[in-house]
């Protein structure tokens, strides 16, 4: 006679709550391993064990209230040390869950026996929750229940795996995934349900472990702390959410910002053009993504004639409106996917494609020479220019860079034409450019190769011929060609953007001497000088400031010295590099005074120290009094303004007592000393006794962090310049 059985009943509301936790685990385990794939290995960590606390607590909760939901007609009690040791493999349990569904590239013999291990590991930790339920005698199991339960779980985890994953890859929204976490939730609480009716209670059992945890007990501890549990978690994951989306969203503005930056690197402000970068970036970019399909390529340039000279005689917003005006004239004229570009003061870039006929450029470069040349009305004056327009083609010019020096071989070939005329870049036109080419190779090794040297030229006190300081002169020793002069290879450095890389270099050179020199006992200024493009460097103050404390050199033993052409070019931007260079402290020394086109007015605003007569002005001192009258002229305005008077290329002895009468206060040129290397200038100075003067009072502006020299004190501020 078989066995008889009791028979149990369930408690539906705690099935449900079963369900409910079940699923919400599942569904916030997805949430889980999002969390942890999208943020790098120490938070994706800290996602998985959170994770893994949480949702393994869940599915040890709902493991035990589908057992508490069969109720027997006995008073049953549940082990406690059985209830919590089953806590601990839900956990890892979950833990190996998020771990496998978070790898990307989890081969699928890997995921088939993960599924398999996650299955064993479901049934296990119900029968160790059943096996809390102590009885006597003891419960036993129908294998057929058992199968099918084992069955249910294991298509559960497969249907789970491939659905949980998809939901995981693809762009689901939360609707979605809760579907799919219900759906694998409800199957694997089939199975355990199955497994749970696959127990046979013997009738007139009675529980060993009745006064133990009660079932009303668990169904508390189970339901509201383990749902508090998942929605803490839960909103951990909406804030994550949140804070990727501000941080996608910062992402994303500074990306615009960077954008619209080099957009702004990119254009001229004055025309809203392409500036000269923004023009050769194009141009490169066009050739290299684009080279085998361009069939024809020309780069005009055009240069204004005169346009300095309206810019002298009108001032700076005229020549600005002159160059608004032009560029709207230009632009009139171009056609779409052709680009125009402002690509110096008095010069526009026009890059055109598909224009192979010789007379189809010659064509154009006529309409844009009319256009230029057609009468302008700026502020009721009638303004009329030329321009010198030189043409480049490729693939004749077969890159970025001969376009661009072809072009400007072709315009400077125009404007020595007499200007108002176009010429098309031949052969042979390029002889000049070609060996500049090879030279700005090996000139941008120079500074490696430990080529490039600084020549030293003595500037003495007219009254006692005693040294003032030394001008720093830059010298390249080629290992071929010898001693290239700088009349050579200074254009090519401008022509070719290296000039800002040598200045820099000078600019460390010199005030590394000025520290050795120290070092060794002499103080002597340093004056180096200021090109055009380093006038117009935005990083110039940084750079200064940065070579000043690398070698604690006080910013007065530095004079940078800028031509006066250079200066007043673009008066604006000269006197705010000449106010922050002031600021500063470094000494500034206008360079070539009476070859431009200085303004009294702007001279006057300009905080320079110093003021350099140009040596053509010093060569007829002794043969003419209009030299020596207009010398006299500017010693008497330079004191009058408050500047110190250098005269240079002195060769005389009759030059050098004219200056000294006319009270000039330096002298310098090869009367004195040629310029020469560092070895020979110390010999030059122990040769001729020379000793530093004291200086006129200066305003000392530090520009180390310890004191003007830290060995001198005030025996070195009474004898620096």
């Amino acid at each position: 006679m078989s066995q008889p059985w009791m028979e149990p009943h369930y408690d539906a509301v705690l099935l449900l709550a079963a369900c409910v936790i079940a699923v919400y685990a599942l569904y916030l385990q997805s949430l889980v391993v999002r969390r942890a794939r999208a943020h790098d290995r120490e938070t994706a960590f800290t996602w998985l064990l959170g994770g893994a606390l949480s949702v393994g607590t869940a599915i040890w909760a709902e493991c035990l209230l589908g057992l508490i939901a069969l109720k027997l007609p006995m008073q049953v009690g549940y082990a406690r040390a059985i209830v919590l040791a089953a806590w601990l493999p839900a956990v890892v349990l979950a833990a190996g869950a998020i771990r496998m569904y978070g790898q990307a590239r989890l081969a699928l013999h890997m995921r088939v026996m993960g599924g398999l291990v996650i299955c064993a590991a479901i049934c296990l930790l119900n029968l160790i929750v059943v096996s809390s339920v102590v009885l006597k005698p003891s419960l036993q199991w129908d294998p057929r229940y058992v199968g099918a339960a084992v069955a249910v779980m294991l298509l559960a985890s497969a249907i789970g795996s491939v659905l949980i994953r998809h939901a995981l890859n693809a762009p689901l929204g939360h609707g979605r995934t809760l579907a799919v976490a219900a759906l694998v939730a409800l199957l694997l609480r089939g199975g355990q349900m199955l497994l749970i009716a696959g127990v046979n209670v013997p009738v007139g059992a009675v529980s060993v472990t009745g006064d133990q945890m009660s079932g009303d007990y668990l169904q508390f501890l189970l339901t509201a702390p383990v749902l508090l549990l998942l929605a803490v978690v839960h909103w951990g994951t909406v804030l994550d959410d949140r804070a990727m989306r501000r941080q996608e969203a910062l992402k994303a503005s500074l990306q615009q910002a960077q954008a619209a930056l080099e957009e702004a690197a990119q254009q001229d402000p004055s025309t809203g053009l392409f500036n000269r970068q923004g023009f050769e970036k194009h141009l490169r970019t066009l050739l290299e993504d684009h080279g085998r399909d361009v069939k024809s390529l020309c780069v005009f340039r055009l240069s204004l004639d005169g346009f300095k000279s309206h810019v002298e005689g009108y001032g700076q917003d005229m020549g600005d409106a002159i160059v608004r005006h032009l560029a709207g004239r230009l632009k009139s004229l171009v056609r779409e996917g052709d680009v125009l570009a402002r690509s110096d003061t008095d010069e526009y870039l026009l890059l055109c494609n598909d224009l192979s006929d010789e007379h189809v450029m010659a064509h154009l470069a006529q309409r844009l020479s009319e256009a230029i040349h057609e009468p302008c009305l700026i502020r009721d004056q009638d303004v009329v220019l030329s321009c010198s327009i030189g043409i480049a083609c490729f693939p004749a010019s077969n890159n970025a860079d001969q376009l661009l020096a072809h072009s400007l071989d072709a315009m400077l070939t125009a404007r020595k034409a007499g200007g108002g005329v176009h010429c098309l870049y031949e052969r042979g036109m390029d002889r000049t450019g070609a060996e500049q080419v090879e030279m700005q190779r090996d000139l941008r090794h120079a500074i490696a190769r430990n080529e490039l040297q600084l020549y030293f030229q003595p500037k003495l006190y007219a009254r006692d011929k005693t040294l003032a300081g030394v001008e720093a002169l830059l010298r390249w020793m080629h290992p071929q060609r010898g001693m290239v002069s700088p009349v050579d290879f200074i254009p090519v450095a401008e022509r070719f953007g290296l000039i800002g890389e040598l200045g820099l270099w000078v600019l460390n050179e010199a005030c590394r001497h000025i520290r050795m020199w120290h070092d060794a006992g002499l103080n002597v200024p340093v004056a180096i000088n200021l090109s055009a493009h380093q006038l117009r460097q935005p990083d110039l103050e940084l750079r200064v400031r940065d070579a000043l404390k690398r070698h604690r050199v006080p910013a007065r033993m530095l004079i940078m010295e800028i031509t006066e052409s250079t200066a007043m070019d673009d008066i604006d931007a000269s006197l705010r590099v000449f106010d922050m260079l002031d600021a500063i402290g470094v000494r500034l020394s206008i360079d070539d005074f009476g070859t431009g086109y200085s303004s009294l007015s702007y001279l006057r605003r300009l905080p320079a120290r110093q003021l350099k007569i140009d040596r053509s002005f010093v060569k007829d001192l002794a043969s003419s009094l209009d030299a020596q009258a207009i010398v006299a002229a500017v010693v008497n305005l330079s004191h009058a303004l408050g500047l110190e008077v250098v005269a240079e290329g002195v060769e005389t002895l009759d030059q050098a007592a004219i200056l000294t009468r006319l009270q000039c206060d330096e002298l310098q040129g090869f009367l004195y000393a040629l310029p020469m290397p560092e070895s020979a200038l110390l010999v030059w100075l122990l040769q001729h006794g020379v000793q530093v003067q004291p200086s006129h009072p200066a305003p000392v502006h530090a520009a180390v962090d310890e004191e003007d020299w830290h060995v001198c004190g005030e025996q070195e501020l009474a004898r620096s310049v």
